[in-house]
């Protein structure tokens, strides 16, 4: 398994992999089930859960190699989420600071708050105003958009930002206007009903 006696045996100690028996002279004899617990262990460890989580994980069930395996395939698809959800955090800061000339602080702390979620919690004030198919939507826009698709709206947001002062009829705020509804209609493929759910859903939650 690549996992050194040291390992074990502080594994052992803390009650997260126990042997299945020992040797008369004392060695650490492991089962099928023993094994498969390491293997568990070694596949939550990697995606960043600390021993006590991972042992309160262990404990809540009792799965063979089948099930063992496809929770830990939930799991990967939940922290591919959530790390797509930062690595958009991320880069709304540096965008943020590109535009405004410095630190958005409002930005900072959403960025912090999604790091401490789970990707289901994120959406999770919106369930009043959308149902299942359009979250699911929503992430499907999340995962296409490119770095370049990100720059581009945020870039669209804050020139608005950046213009409120303007008359909404003049010629220039109409331009700014028609040009962030058209990324939003690239962005969410002309989908008229989800695009006036989440309008009713921002103007809720602003």
């Amino acid at each position: 398994t690549g996992v050194t006696k040291r390992t074990l045996d502080y594994y052992d100690e803390i009650g997260l992999v126990n042997p299945s028996s020992r040797t008369s002279g004392g060695h650490r004899l492991y089962g099928e089930e023993d094994v498969m617990r390491l293997e568990r262990v070694l596949a939550l460890k990697y995606m960043g859960f600390s021993l006590e989580q991972i042992k309160s994980i262990l404990e809540s069930s009792k799965l063979n190699w089948k099930q063992s395996i496809q929770q830990q395939l939930e799991m990967v698809k939940k922290e591919q989420e959530r790390l797509k959800l930062l690595e958009q955090a991320l880069l709304g800061v540096s965008y943020s600071i590109e535009f405004e000339g410095g630190v958005s602080w409002p930005i900072i702390l959403n960025m912090i708050k999604i790091l401490h979620q789970d990707p289901e919690e994120v959406f999770e004030q919106y369930q009043q105003y959308l149902d299942h198919e359009d979250m699911n939507k929503i992430k499907a826009v999340n995962d296409r958009m490119t770095e370049e698709d990100m720059h581009e709206w945020m870039q669209a947001n804050y020139e608005i930002k950046k213009h409120l002062h303007l008359d909404p009829s003049s010629e220039q705020a109409l331009q700014l206007a028609q040009r962030w509804a058209d990324q939003a209609e690239r962005m969410f493929e002309s989908d008229d009903e989800l695009l006036g759910d989440l309008w009713e859903a921002l103007q809720n939650l602003e």
